[in-house]
């Protein structure tokens, strides 16, 4: 307290005493307290009690004035208030480092005239938003002379939204406001608040809010933090305060199994690493779901952590672990306020949505299973994505994915909500039009490999709600198609709904053979082959069993298991015959010449090849035609048949050209003409061929290919003297062998180690 504040009222009692013409010894007497006490008092050396300044308020007829002056005076000596509100902070934060980095960014970088520093929090049910709110909150707090003020505004919570005026009037009377503060409008309210922070700054947490409307009048200014979270995208907030914008993921694999380990132990956690790994994605890593994971491990002490992974591998049986009766951490509860929330049509497109079996979803996937137009479809995407039951996938531009909780919910939905017959047919809608689409991709990597049409129990046309997403012919939309959808068309095969698939369940993997032959997938091509033979045994189906068999031949040779192919493609070669499959049969036997050469069988495989050939002709396949008589030329070759070998490799050249110029028959004919000019000591012709498969090769991204090339073109380098180039091409091709995990780049780096022993240099790696 002030001199000048305690003359403020000891001037006012000396005014009054003289007005009334009273002495200090006057006042006394008609009060109990000493002359000497009054007197201390006036000089600040006593405090000014109530009961005292009362007597003397009433002794000097002052009507409260001398009350007042005494309460302005109390006012002034006690300290100023500083609220610290924010509840406790979880006991296990983990991980969330990259964000609380991004929040102590902006609290030192974010500076507007006039504004405050905002961070919105948005996220999904369980991931977390409050606990990075607080924690971040609490490190900072006490950087803020106001302290720190928090509400819970319940925005998507049972029952109704907090009333923002019941809050603001929290915050007054916590900043110790005065009772006048409270009056008058929400704005004149408001207006006050943010003069007491003004003078005053703070960190204001304002948890799981509704809107922009809901929050607009606690908003601070200059000076201060406010730190929103959010279940729903806040756009309208963001548009008006800006600031930071978090969308917070999941934690990462290993920040969940730390946490796992926190309340379970690092040794359970040891034993069962695989299971621990499987729990913590069965709970979407999402904090509060591993946690759950966590209690429910300890009720059950005798059971394995696997037995817990396999209870939420289960669609059926995955929710039963996050029921409780405290709405808090019962999952059915939690969803119902975001799922109740939506209109009956995007309800019906979250359930569809969540009942398709594959990992990553599009908006044309949805379209095909909902039976509803692409842009409808995108629409409502779009509003589920922001309400946080869908998020952005890592790979492929467009694609979705709803999260193992949220899709077992979806699947609980849809048995309830939707009749069986109709979850039938939108997975018969969808696999059809996976069909379609994987049948005009083939088609378009090799020119028509799978024909027109084929008597099978599916209609091949694009009539599914959904067009093809690429032209006919488009090499590189069908490339890419395929890349992006190889692995969820696998699981949509394999996953099967209803009996009226049909030949889609083994037909839509084996579509996929020349895709996974260009590519050299191998670890898919394997998987695909295998299920689609699984499925079409299931059914029966003679020519599927013929079709997978022949993939699953043709992917073992590519494996080095060769022997092992050629039993296969025996077999499929058998059945093909059988149906009178011309035109499987001629790739089976193509196949079989390609393993044989493997095994240095080249008779046997120039007699594979040979008819072959004479198969595709008769069906009037002239890609097959071509890529034959490029491959019979490498046969011929390894027979020392070296004119037989060049006028096969030109006259597959030429049709080639003719077919598809710019596609892998192409740069197969030029690399193969270039081996037989190579041989035949026509260097600089061979690395023109060379050249000109590269670069088809590389528009076309056989990776394989490419190196396979670089090598032929680092030989033909070294048979020149350019040992500067032999070496660099020899580099190229050992970095792309290593990256497809291809163990013939360690043969590449003998070849860099011979050249530079040649050279008198160091060994150098060849990547």
């Amino acid at each position: 307290m002030t001199l000048r504040s305690i003359n403020s009222f000891a001037e006012a009692v000396h005014r009054l005493r003289r007005r009334r013409g009273m002495t200090i010894g006057d006042i006394a007497a008609r009060t109990n307290y000493s002359a000497s006490y009054l007197s201390k008092m006036l000089h600040g050396a006593r405090p000014l009690a109530p009961a005292l300044v009362a007597e003397v308020d009433r002794a000097l007829r002052a009507e409260g004035e001398l009350e007042q002056l005494a309460r302005d005076q109390d006012d002034a000596r006690r300290p100023l208030a500083r609220p610290m509100q924010l509840p406790p902070a979880a006991a296990d934060f983990v991980g969330r480092e990259s964000y609380l980095h991004q929040l102590d960014t902006a609290l030192i970088t974010q500076t507007r005239p006039g504004a405050a520093v905002t961070a919105v929090i948005e996220g999904g049910f369980w991931v977390g938003k409050t606990s990075l709110a607080l924690h971040w909150a609490a490190r900072v707090q006490e950087r803020f002379s106001g302290g720190c003020l928090f509400a819970d505004m319940r925005g998507l919570a049972p029952g109704s939204a907090v009333e923002p005026g019941e809050v603001l009037d929290g915050f007054l009377h916590a900043l110790d406001a005065g009772t006048d503060a409270l009056r008058g409008t929400i704005d004149e309210r408001a207006a006050r608040y943010r003069s007491l922070l003004a003078q005053r700054p703070a960190v204001v947490v304002l948890d799981n809010i509704a809107s922009y409307d809901q929050v607009r009048h606690l908003l601070p200014g200059a000076g201060s933090m406010i730190v929103l979270t959010s279940r729903e995208h806040q756009p309208s907030l963001l548009l008006h305060s800006g600031g930071l914008h978090i969308d917070l993921p999941p934690l990462s694999t290993e920040e969940a199994l730390t946490l796992l380990r926190a309340r379970v132990g690092e040794a359970r956690v040891g034993v069962e690493h695989e299971a621990a790994e499987a729990i913590v994605h069965r709970c979407g890593r999402l904090p509060m779901a591993v946690l759950v994971a966590a209690e429910r491990i300890h009720q059950h002490p005798h059971d394995s952590l696997q037995d817990l992974a396999d209870q939420l591998a289960s669609e059926k049986r995955r929710l039963d672990v996050f029921t409780s009766s405290d709405p808090t951490v019962n999952i059915h509860g939690v969803i119902d306020l975001s799922y109740l929330a939506l209109s009956l049509g995007e309800r019906r497109v979250f359930r569809l949505a969540g009942i398709i079996p594959a990992s990553f979803i599009s908006a044309e996937a949805v379209a095909a299973q909902s039976g509803l137009s692409p842009d409808a479809v995108r629409d409502t995407l779009d509003v589920l994505r922001h309400a946080h039951l869908l998020e952005a996938a890592p790979v492929g531009a467009g694609r979705l994915r709803m999260n193992h909780l949220l899709r077992a919910y979806a699947y609980q939905r849809a048995v309830v909500e939707e009749p069986l017959s109709e979850l039938e047919r939108a997975h018969d809608r969808l696999l059809r039009r996976y069909v379609a689409t994987a049948w005009a991709a083939s088609n378009s990597l090799a020119p028509n490999w799978a024909g027109s049409g084929l008597v099978l129990d599916v209609e091949f046309d694009t009539d599914t709600g959904v067009a093809v997403p690429f032209a006919a012919g488009d090499y590189h939309g069908a490339l890419a198609w395929c890349e992006t959808e190889a692995t969820t068309a696998i699981e949509l095969a394999r996953h099967p709904r209803s009996r009226g698939a049909g030949d889609a369940a083994w037909m839509l993997p084996a579509l996929f053979l020349p895709y996974f032959y260009l590519t050299k997938n191998w670890s898919t091509w394997l998987t695909a082959s295998t299920e689609g033979l699984a499925a079409a045994q299931a059914l029966k189906s003679a020519h599927g069993i013929a079709r997978c068999t022949q993939s699953v031949g043709w992917v073992l040779h590519e494996l080095g298991r060769a022997a092992e192919g050629i039993e296969h493609l025996r077999r499929a070669i058998e059945l093909q015959t059988e149906l009178g499959d011309d035109r499987a049969r001629a790739w089976s036997e193509f196949g079989m010449a390609a393993a044989y050469t493997a095994l240095d069988r080249h008779d046997d495989a120039k007699a594979a090849y040979e008819l072959a050939e004479a198969l595709f002709a008769r069906v009037g396949l002239d890609l097959g035609v071509a890529v034959v008589r490029a491959m019979l030329s490498g046969t011929n070759q390894n027979l020392g048949n070296t004119d037989d070998a060049r006028a096969l490799a030109e006259d597959a050249l030429a049709r080639a050209l003719a077919i598809a110029p710019k596609q892998p028959v192409a740069s197969l004919a030029h690399h193969q003409l270039g081996l037989v000019l190579l041989q035949q000591q026509h260097t600089r012709a061979a690395l023109t061929h060379f050249d000109a498969a590269l670069a088809v090769r590389r528009i076309g991204r056989e990776r394989w290919g490419e190196a396979e090339t670089l090598v032929a073109r680092a030989e033909a380098l070294a048979a020149l003297g350019d040992t500067d180039g032999a070496r660099a091409s020899y580099r190229a091709a050992g970095a792309i062998l290593e990256s497809l995990q291809d163990p013939r780049a360690l043969d590449i780096q003998a070849q860099i180690a011979t050249i530079n022993v040649c050279l008198g240099v160091r060994d150098e790696p060849c990547a």
